[in-house]
């Protein structure tokens, strides 16, 4: 017998699966604020969580501990398929809390997992399909397929990401980060100011960024696979800046903004584009 196929015994205050011992295969619990559907079933109150459970919440929370030490909260109006050791976001939003355990976050094909032990973050799925990353303590790494990092998120520093443009691509929105240009051999990278101590670097590509070396910059652009060892991630510039004036625009994908940041003068354009960008501001 299946969790999914076990009966449902539920009171105002508490539910509980009965299932066979051999096919329970719990793996946390749940603790909801009100009304809250795990798969398909109404909870009101405290009950086991199975792998593989749908939970979905209207007007309430549901808080989720699993027996790794990972706890997960769904916000309102959410929706996640729970497992092991990954959270499928469908809908809403939800935090993260880990204590060093190896668990992901799923939403729209992006693979969100800490780095690290006491990291809390929090990420939100929107109905057009944008995933908003962010770290609130610790680091975040978006990851490939095979767990290979990406990208870090350090706390500070929300990112959002649209859908995939075709298909293999795990997202396609342009992303931005600050850091230091240096050149080995030709090549250009960037170093996030997260990733100093460990020097990971991200490869740029588009430009002869000569002079910007050793110069700190805000570079936009869209984040691929590294043909090199020597960096994570490539970035495929689109413009950047030195002291918030745009410097560099790969016209035509860069226009309108480059185009704004030099009708503007660039001076502290990139902080306002953040604010009315940044998740939760208003329009």
């Amino acid at each position: 017998m299946t969790a999914k196929s076990c009966l449902v015994a539920m009171t105002l205050l508490s539910f509980s699966f009965v299932c066979a011992a051999s096919g329970s295969n719990s793996i946390g619990t749940i603790s909801v604020r009100g009304d809250v559907l795990v798969d398909g079933h109404l909870i009101q109150s405290n009950g086991t969580l199975f792998d593989g459970a749908s939970v979905e919440t209207d007007h309430a929370t549901a808080t989720l501990r699993l027996e790794n030490g990972t706890e997960i909260t769904l916000a309102t109006n959410s929706q996640g398929v729970v497992h092991r050791d990954r959270l499928e976001l469908l809908r809403g939003e939800s935090q993260l809390k880990t204590n060093g355990s190896s668990f992901l976050l799923e939403a729209d094909d992006l693979h969100i997992a800490p780095n690290g032990p006491n990291t809390v973050g929090v990420v939100s799925l929107e109905a057009s399909k944008t995933v908003n990353v962010t770290a609130l303590t610790g680091e975040l790494l978006i990851v490939d397929d095979s767990g290979s990092p990406l990208m870090h998120i350090a706390p500070g520093m929300p990112m959002s990401f649209g859908q995939a443009t075709s298909p293999g691509e795990p997202y396609g929105t342009s992303i931005t980060e600050t850091g230091l240009v240096s050149e080995e051999n030709g090549q250009f990278f960037l170093t996030t100011p997260q990733n100093l101590v460990d020097h990971t670097k991200y490869l740029l590509v588009g430009k002869d960024f000569h002079k910007m070396v050793n110069d700190k910059v805000v570079v936009d652009g869209k984040l691929e696979p590294s043909p090199t060892q020597k960096a994570i991630a490539e970035i495929d510039v689109k413009d950047i800046r030195v002291n918030g004036a745009a410097v560099f625009c790969n016209f035509p994908t860069g226009f309108a903004w480059c185009a704004a940041a030099l009708a503007a003068g660039g001076t502290g354009l990139g902080v306002g584009i953040y604010e009315a960008t940044k998740p939760g501001a208003s329009p």
